[in-house]
């Protein structure tokens, strides 16, 4: 085990790209329970919508994820409050 599977917690050094609109809660749950990091790509996501994607991404899988975001975004604002 490496120190990016030891950091993160995962089985391969495997991080999935946190793509706005393309990487929601199918693919990171997918991507974590193979045994990498899924990431849920909120860059453009209104919070009540990143809300409901981290609720099934948690109920797809036991394994961490994350959750991605792009700075000088105003929408991200409120989702550094839900994610942090």
């Amino acid at each position: 085990m490496n120190r990016i599977c030891k950091l993160f917690g995962i089985k391969y050094p495997i991080i999935q790209g946190g793509m706005v609109w393309c990487s929601g809660w199918r693919l990171a749950s997918a991507v974590s329970n193979a045994g990498g990091l899924g990431l849920l790509g909120a860059g453009s996501m209104h919070p009540e919508v990143l809300r409901e994607h981290i609720r099934k991404c948690r109920a797809a899988t036991d394994k961490p994820f994350g959750v991605g975001g792009r700075s000088g975004n105003i929408a991200n604002t409120g989702n550094m409050n839900i994610c942090g």
